[in-house]
């Protein structure tokens, strides 16, 4: 994984790169005193990656979802255990976690003994939509201090492999707008160039390219997530501990562009 930083028109950077006194938390709005990563390292395992992408955040925003984040990987971990690997045992790191913390444990396994996880539903889109936020934030400069979002997921308990495989297509951003210039996107854009060969003179003509979007791969078998604005909706979509498959949509105002100030 390799992030670059951020290029873009200076009146931006406030809203997207931390620097202390000199940023907005990209959640509320409020002065940063705090950076964040993204994804947080509770959905990672050590040896974490190098180079994390950080986001501007208030202490206030960047605290109030630990627990969640918490209580959401645990929740995946024991879910992914549960449905294919009953008889394996959690990794160390795992069982040190969730050692640490029992109650969250306790809670998870009372409601998992009703097989209906849907009980944690509102917590489980609170954290993704902030996990969409700061990818939204980090990667194509918009995103900021939406407050809603309209989201879907699934575990891949419930998941065909086609579902599954479809889901982790790259986007097709073929003749979309482009971002907003500098945003660290443009460094998952590819450009496929293809050629066909004519059946009348057997001569070869380049037709029009193909340009999709790459996903970034925080950390293999762990997290992976892609985003994109088309027209007046973002898009994200992350996997996490390849079990949760999850989609949040951010509607923007026709009036809202990309290079507000």
């Amino acid at each position: 994984m390799d992030f670059v930083d951020f290029l873009g028109d200076n009146r931006l950077r406030r809203k997207i790169v931390y620097t202390k006194g000199n940023s907005d938390c990209i959640y509320c709005g409020e002065v940063a005193d705090s950076r964040e990563h993204i994804p947080p390292k509770v959905f990672l395992t050590s040896p974490f990656p190098d180079n994390l992408g950080i986001v501007p955040a208030c202490r206030q925003c960047n605290k109030s979802f630990s627990n969640d984040e918490v209580f959401l990987s645990i929740l995946i971990e024991m879910l992914k255990r549960r449905c294919f690997y009953p008889v394996c045992e959690y990794s160390s790191e795992v069982e040190r976690r969730m050692n640490y913390n029992k109650k969250i444990v306790s809670d998870i396994e009372n409601v998992l003994q009703d097989n209906d996880a849907s009980y944690f539903d509102d917590r489980i889109q609170r954290v993704l939509h902030k996990l969409a936020l700061g990818h939204s934030v980090f990667e194509i400069s918009e995103g900021y201090c939406i407050e809603k979002g309209t989201i879907s997921y699934s575990f891949a308990s419930k998941m065909s492999l086609e579902e599954i495989e479809e889901f982790t297509l790259p986007f097709n951003i073929t003749g979309e707008p482009l971002p907003e210039i500098g945003s660290r996107v443009y460094e998952r854009i590819l450009i496929i160039e293809h050629r066909l060969q004519s059946v009348e003179n057997s001569e070869m003509f380049l037709v029009a390219p193909l340009v999709l979007l790459d996903w970034v791969d925080v950390q293999d078998f762990r997290y992976s997530y892609t985003c994109y604005r088309f027209a007046n909706e973002i898009i994200v979509k992350m996997v996490i501990n390849e079990f949760l498959y999850a989609t949040v949509a951010f509607n923007l105002k026709p009036d809202v562009q990309g290079g507000d100030y």
